[in-house]
């Protein structure tokens, strides 16, 4: 019996693992304990047993909030979401034995967890994540809800414009801290700022920015529609927060694309007296929604050999703008991409104590001679340099990989880890595997593909060129938000603009030596590398980064497998439809089977626990096919993990 906790700047991950079925076990309490304070309670539970016990005595009444050690934890992962950033914890996760309303604690078989610290710092690097899911019962919750029901769109996209407010507050968490960071030590020190932007509209970034003068220097690309119909600029994103720039006289590189082709980059190096010294890079995009709307990550390095190579980089995005000139065509020219098929040299790390803590490797795009993959049917297109390594440590994963994507494409890494899942079932060797990428769902609107296991096999995946077949080994499928209200959950908002999950990030092997995490602006398929302005880290052996990033990715994929498990109907009702009707209008589709399954989605949906042990049958069950899930986490390796009884 085992019990592990792994933390980011946001929250905690916890997972644990019992040799076989425990008999009266109604569930898990899992007590957090303060390392400082040396203060413990039990975690909140939002989902009780079905009991006609009201929460104030009066006919009618909904039940409340309790905790786990009411309500126990019926599964062995769970996630803290209410440690406070800054703070160390260990848990204790104890079996409640009994029968609801009765139940006990089992101090035989009680299990701690080691000790994690909520912080960004992680030696030369700091990484930052934000709470950016909007279709959350605490968001639903603060909204004023329209005569659907559903909260106000409307009102979350106001809230989040205006820094300070309560909602963009808990939206954001600690990731505008990190994104503003580097500016802050150029206003502090007297240093530069070297940015390229893709997406760049909100007020407290942009005045951050203009706060900085001659200090700041700004490659910014188009992004977006046109900003008059027929204009063919693109830049409709960005126009105001240019034309504003230009007005203050900023050195700003007006770098504008043809269509096809996306300056995405979102970095900025700091430029000490002594030369450059830290870089910032991550998928979020200078804007309301890409830091609160969305799901991101920011990381900044301390490293003057990075950050000379991201200068450089910079240098030549400039030259390539300004020796185009007007004719967009020009833009990426040979000698720019054949600069960014370079390998560079890794690049050492440190931890927290000045140790040697693994490597990291920048790579550019684009970086390919052609301007577009190319398309020859029966032929695949030529990988491109950074793929290429990416594919190859893919390849080379021993225990496990996470992600998370937005719309990757094909080919792309998703390909890749399902080549690889494929490799290790043939073998017969265990591979977990869990990811969600943002891709357009059957109505043509984005949702999320969530990458998972089934009950006939551990994990169920496939490549996203192909819509999903319903095969016993190959569930996958769009979700959303709860669109309706029932019990104690109200309806949420889903998405606001295209992008549902932002990150672009995967992650092997974290619990080892041998971890990989690969970050940036990078789309992690052929387009980006053949098309875009990309920057893409990758960073080996560096396993408080690993863990961090697991966190982020294994907390985004919990919060929408729930919701994927509780629109099974209403997908197979759109298959049928579609079936029936092939000519008919997928968006018109979707909406009439939204329509056919609310009530019994609503009805059918999972509301209660399971009142006796019963819901330790499946684990039991299908303990073969989960054995890659503990095989994985098996690999952790940290410190402090005991029996209570022995500390």
């Amino acid at each position: 019996m085992t019990a592990v906790a792994i933390s980011n700047n946001d929250m905690v991950y916890l997972h644990w693992n019992v040799s076989g079925k425990i008999p009266d076990c109604l569930g898990f309490n899992i007590i957090r304990h303060d390392a400082i304070s040396n203060d413990h309670e039990p975690l909140p539970a939002m989902v009780g047993f079905p009991s006609p016990e009201k929460s104030d005595g009066k006919k009618g009444a909904g039940q409340t909030f309790r905790n786990t050690s009411v309500w126990p934890v019926q599964k062995f992962a769970w996630k803290d979401l209410f440690a406070k950033r800054g703070g160390t914890y260990w848990y204790e996760v104890v079996p409640m034995v009994g029968t609801p309303g009765n139940l006990k604690p089992d101090p035989s078989r009680t299990m701690r967890t080691n000790s994690v610290t909520l912080d960004s710092n992680q030696g030369d690097c700091a990484v930052f994540f934000n709470r950016g899911i909007i279709s959350t019962q605490a968001i639903a919750r603060s909204l004023t809800k329209g005569k659907s029901g559903v909260p106000n769109t409307k009102a979350l996209e106001d809230a989040i414009k205006k820094p300070g407010n309560p909602l963009r507050t808990r939206l954001v968490g600690d990731l505008e801290n990190g994104v503003l960071k580097l500016l802050e030590r150029a206003r502090k020190e007297g240093g530069q700022c070297y940015c390229a932007l893709y997406e760049l509209s909100d007020k407290d970034l942009v005045d951050n920015l203009a706060a900085l003068k001659d200090k700041v220097h700004i490659v910014l690309s188009n992004a977006g529609e046109d900003t008059k119909k027929g204009a063919g600029d693109g830049d409709k994103t960005n126009t105001h927060t240019r034309e504003g720039f230009h007005k203050l006289k900023l050195d700003v590189t007006d770098r504008m694309l043809k269509k096809g082709h996306i300056g995405h980059n979102k970095f900025v190096v700091y430029v000490g007296k002594n030369g450059p010294e830290a870089v910032l890079s991550g998928s979020t995009n200078w804007t309301p929604t890409g830091l609160c709307a969305q799901s991101n990550n920011a990381i900044i390095v301390d490293s003057p050999d990075l950050a000379k190579q991201y200068l450089a980089y910079w240098k030549l995005l400039q030259k390539d703008t300004e020796d185009a000139g007007k004719d967009r065509t020009a833009l990426q020219a040979k000698t720019f991409r054949a600069s960014n098929k370079e390998e560079r040299s890794r690049e050492r790390l440190k931890d927290n104590e000045k140790k040697p803590s693994g490597n990291l490797r920048v790579w550019f795009s684009p970086n390919t001679p052609q301007k577009s993959v190319p398309r020859k049917k029966g032929q695949s297109p030529p990988t491109p340099a950074d793929l290429t390594e990416v594919f190859d440590l893919i390849k080379k994963a021993k225990q496990g990989a996470l992600f998370l994507a937005f719309i990757p494409g094909n080919p792309s890494i998703v390909t890749s880890l399902k080549e690889a899942y494929d490799a290790r079932k043939k073998e017969k060797k265990l591979f977990y595997l869990r990811g969600a990428a943002t891709s357009p769902d059957p109505a043509g609107v984005f949702k999320v593909d969530l990458y998972h296991r089934s009950s006939k096999s551990d994990a169920t995946v496939r490549a996203v060129d192909k819509r999903p077949r319903l095969r016993a080994d190959a569930r996958v499928a769009s979700v959303a938000g709860i669109f309706a209200a029932f019990g104690n959950w109200e309806a949420e908002i889903y998405k606001i603009g295209h992008a549902v999950i932002h990150d672009k990030i995967v992650v092997l092997d974290p619990f080892t030596d041998d971890s990989v995490v690969i970050t940036g602006s990078h789309n992690l398929g052929f387009r980006a590398s053949y098309a875009n302005d990309e920057n893409m880290l990758v960073i080996r052996g560096n396993r408080a980064v690993a863990g961090a990033y697991a966190a982020h990715v294994l907390d985004v994929y919990e919060h929408y497998r729930w919701r994927w498990k509780l629109q099974e109907p209403l997908r197979a009702v759109f298959a049928k439809l579609k079936q029936k009707n092939p000519k008919a209008k997928p968006g018109d589709l979707w909406k009439k089977a939204v329509a056919m399954t609310r009530p019994s989605m609503v009805k059918s949906a999972w509301q209660n626990l399971v009142p006796n042990d019963g819901w330790q049958d499946f684990y039991v069950k299908n303990k073969d096919f989960l054995a890659a899930e503990t095989n994985f986490w098996s690999s952790f390796g940290g410190v402090g993990l005991a029996k209570d009884d022995e500390t």
